[in-house]
């Protein structure tokens, strides 16, 4: 997460000279001196335990990842100034939900299409691996975006339809190129669908999930009883910290008090 966050300063930063003052100020930008701070700012921050080889072997990354991400062809695809007006960067939504309940959120990259006027919600992810077919259909995951670019029609007062969202994937390692069946990138673009269907199904999920967990004060509601739902292979589990302080058998039941 440390590491995600000094790439994802970098690329604003970058980004912010390219946009607000020229393409010759952007490429001056000794961007792997702004990493290396920023990381080993993270670093101090939080106390994180280290070694060197360590620190060295994400440096490492962050560098092939910058470098291709800020080479010309990608700068054209992805960030071209003649395509796009920078809105804002980290712009803070916090935006009521249900039950007394906001959700505040800081979005990464806000553009402007010049030529028709949508918006452009660019969420950067840093990825070990990047993202497989399963990540990309993952409901909860594609969600986040899709959540703001609702929440973002509300606050501006703009047609969801004028509205598009994207992640743009930051991948630190690559396959053994003997093995790689197909050529590989550190940087992709990938677009969920945003649909109004969509976003009205993600807004119910997203509803649903605030008034199961708080009560119509706005109050985080202590213990209450969830169902257990694995999921196939028992996907769900990976993270859960019940199954593995022992709490859990990892077994569909009706419901799960926690």
């Amino acid at each position: 997460m440390s590491f995600g966050t000094a790439i994802h300063e970098t690329v604003q930063e970058y980004l912010t000279l390219l946009f607000k003052k020229s393409k010759e100020d952007a490429q001056k930008m000794d961007y792997m001196e702004f990493f290396k701070k920023a990381f080993q700012a993270q670093i101090d921050l939080k106390k994180l335990p280290h070694t060197q080889p360590e620190v060295d072997d994400y440096t490492t990354d962050a560098e092939n990842i910058l470098k291709e991400l800020f080479s010309p062809i990608n700068i054209a695809r992805l960030f071209s100034p003649s395509k796009f007006e920078l809105l804002a960067i980290e712009d803070e939504l916090n935006e009521g939900i249900v039950n007394n309940v906001n959700l505040n959120a800081h979005l990464d990259i806000v553009l402007r299409e010049t030529a028709t006027g949508n918006i452009r919600i660019v969420d950067l992810k840093t990825s070990t691996n990047g993202w497989n077919q399963y990540q990309k259909e993952d409901f909860t995951k594609i969600s986040q975006l899709v959540l703001y670019k609702a929440m973002y029609s509300k606050k501006h007062n703009i047609p969801l339809s004028k509205i598009q969202i994207e992640f743009i994937i930051l991948r630190r390692k690559l396959y053994d190129e003997t093995k790689a069946k197909y050529p590989q990138t550190r940087v992709e673009s990938f677009k969920p669908s945003s649909n109004q269907n969509n976003v009205i199904q993600v807004i119910q999920e997203f509803t649903k999930f605030v008034q199961t967990c708080f009560t119509n004060e706005g109050i985080y509601k202590e213990e209450q009883e969830y169902p257990k739902i694995p999921g196939k292979a028992k996907k769900n589990c990976k993270y859960c910290q019940y199954l593995k302080n022992g709490k859990c058998d990892a077994k569909a039941t009706k419901t799960f008090v926690i």
